[in-house]
């Protein structure tokens, strides 16, 4: 009987640490290598990097979607913004890579854009998120 006991309260101590971690961390060197391969066609990462097809991501992170100065070619930040997207978080930025035409149905109810970006692994999409939480001064 003790055994059951000892062996339910391990368990419960087990599944309650694990609810309660968040989500590891993307790895940014993996970011930054898979950020290289995806993203550079279509934008910039280093501070007052021109504008391409896409904006500029420096300071990416904790900016409000559609607000890079010098770029007016935005076609649904403006929604992301009234449907939630304060700003830009890792969070929403993995969400983001994840799927991105989920994510404009979520948010911008499924308008099209202009960036196009097949699915990614959650894990390649945090750690490319994780390298953008790195772009800023």
């Amino acid at each position: 009987m003790l055994r059951t006991v000892m062996t339910a309260v391990g368990l419960a101590l087990g599944l309650g640490f694990g609810a309660t971690t968040a989500m590891a961390a993307g790895d940014v060197a993996e970011g930054e290598k898979w950020a290289n391969r995806v993203c550079k066609a279509c934008h910039t990462f280093e501070a007052g990097g021109r504008q391409r097809i896409g904006p500029n991501l420096w300071g990416i992170v904790g900016r409000v979607p559609g607000t890079v100065e010098g770029f007016d070619r935005y076609k649904v930040a403006d929604l992301f913004v009234e449907n939630g997207v304060d700003i830009w978080t890792e969070d929403l930025l993995t969400e983001y890579f994840t799927n991105t035409a989920a994510f404009r149905d979520k948010y911008a109810g499924g308008r099209p854009s202009a960036m196009v970006l097949p699915p990614l692994p959650e894990a390649r999409a945090a750690d490319i998120a994780a390298y953008m939480a790195t772009l800023k001064d």
